[in-house]
């Protein structure tokens, strides 16, 4: 079944957004799991300003989502249609096979510690 004119519409505009070599290369390697984006840029080779204005217009598009941890951004692609649309662009492409990509594992979390209180009696 064909979208509507709105879906085309839609779809145009993340085809547009992808249509850039640079993000479309982020994507795609952000299928893979959860990068931050220190490790993008190593991974990529893309230098950090660049590679920022990238991810922003990934994000703005609904194609990744992003999630701080202190002073660190973590991209993945969002869940649903973009990770569906990506996963065929990729299999279209010649990089995967046909099964369906599995949802990005996350990153495990480092422990936080918690405020601990004690009550101290004085004797009198």
């Amino acid at each position: 079944m064909i979208p509507d004119t709105t879906g085309i519409a839609e779809g145009a505009a993340l085809l547009r957004v992808l249509a850039n070599p640079a993000r479309l290369r982020i994507a795609l390697h952000l299928l893979g799991g959860e990068r931050s984006v220190g490790q993008l840029e190593e991974d990529l080779a893309l230098k950090q300003p660049n590679l920022s204005q990238h991810l922003g217009e990934l994000r703005d598009a609904g194609l990744l989502v992003a999630r701080r941890e202190s002073r660190a951004v973590f991209y993945q692609v969002a869940p649903g249609r973009p990770r569906h649309l990506l996963a065929s662009l990729l299999h279209g492409l010649g990089g995967a096979a046909s099964a369906p990509v599995p949802p990005a594992p996350r990153p495990p979390r480092r422990p936080v510690a918690a405020a601990s209180f004690a009550v101290v009696r004085v004797a009198r």
